[in-house]
């Protein structure tokens, strides 16, 4: 009987520190990536949509995510978090992506059946440049019960708290017009502390959340199989995350573009039927050019749970008193936003 040569790929005791993957296959974005996009999460960012064909950020993360799958996350329960991401080169309608990641961590679980991968991930376009670059952790199964090395002494990575402003890329210069946003408030406009309730709300299906993950050539089975997850295939939390900073733009309509994410915790699962709502904290602000200026925000996305001013993302728990999210809350995400100054009225 020949070997079957149909590969499970990597459990988390197949990882190994400083490993390093070239991920296949390269991915040319095209205006059928943009049109998907929109149609799929109802983005209406105009820098995205419009004849200059510069692709959305959310885009370039969630090809390169997906092209990372089947040496790490194929056999994941879950992916967890991100951190120092920074988009570094604009990209356009018919660059090529291309990426490798390196495993800069390892912590087994204490339930000895998952463990923790980190891994630094960079991609690059058809002339080798560096266009998007972060660390995420993911949560992997074991394939054996023997305990590993990273179960009594972990290596977990130190991460930067936060993506310093001076390393944000420069977009082309963009015909701004606030015509084209239907939106009133700049940059000037937002004050440090202020809460911004997004108000729209969006139920997720089966067929759109498997379309989004496949659309990237995502093919975790955890998003896919019935069978696997007991009936509930679980949703690819980049979906929460796209439905997030799309409902974000109803009080961010001058918005430019993301540049990039401080870091982010996928806080507790979304499944087809729960109804998806966001709203924005606003961290900080920094000028960074006569023309721009850039807010710290945090988008928080829940499910099932119309939020409101006083609502709070967490909250002790009684047993340890340790902070916790709360159940209803889904995605915690700390970025900075490119938005356009009111002098280019």
């Amino acid at each position: 009987m020949p070997e079957n040569k149909g590969s499970v790929q990597n459990f988390f005791e197949d990882f190994q520190l400083g490993q390093v993957f070239e991920c296949p296959a390269p991915r040319v974005l095209t205006e059928g990536d943009r049109v998907a996009y929109i149609a799929l999460t109802g983005d209406r960012t105009p820098r995205f949509c419009d004849s200059h064909g510069l692709v959305h950020p959310l885009i370039v993360f969630h090809t390169v995510l997906g092209q990372t799958v089947r040496q790490i996350s194929l056999n994941a329960q879950a992916n967890l978090g991100y951190a120092e991401m920074l988009w570094k080169t604009p990209v356009c309608v018919g660059h090529e992506i291309k990426t490798s990641v390196r495993i800069i961590g390892l912590r087994e679980n204490s339930n000895r059946k998952t463990g923790i991968v980190y891994v630094k991930t960079v991609a690059t376009n058809q002339r080798d440049e560096i266009v998007l670059e972060y660390t995420r952790w993911v949560m992997v199964k074991k394939n054996r019960e023997d305990v590993t090395a990273y179960l009594s002494a972990p290596v977990v990575p130190i991460l930067a708290d936060a993506v310093a402003p001076d390393l944000f890329m420069s977009y082309p210069p963009d015909p701004f017009n606030s015509k084209t946003t239907g939106g009133s408030f700049f940059f000037e406009d937002y004050a440090v502390g202020e809460r911004i309730l997004h108000i729209d709300g969006m139920t997720v299906n089966s067929s759109d959340h498997m379309s989004f993950a496949r659309l990237y050539q995502n093919t975790a089975r955890v998003h896919f199989d019935s069978i696997l997850t007991g009936g509930k295939p679980l949703v690819y939390g980049g979906y929460p995350l796209s439905i997030g900073y799309a409902q974000a733009f109803n009080g961010l309509e001058n918005r430019l573009g993301i540049v990039a994410i401080n870091g982010g915790t996928h806080s507790n699962p979304v499944y087809a039927g729960d109804t998806l709502y966001s709203f924005t904290d606003v961290l900080d602000r920094r000028e960074i050019s006569a023309r721009h200026g850039v807010l710290r925000l945090r988008l928080v996305v829940m499910k099932n749970h119309q939020p409101t001013e006083l609502f709070l993302i967490e909250t002790p728990d009684p047993s340890t008193g340790k902070k916790k999210y709360d159940s209803n809350v889904v995605l915690d995400l700390d970025y900075w936003e490119l938005m356009s100054k009111q002098t280019k009225r």
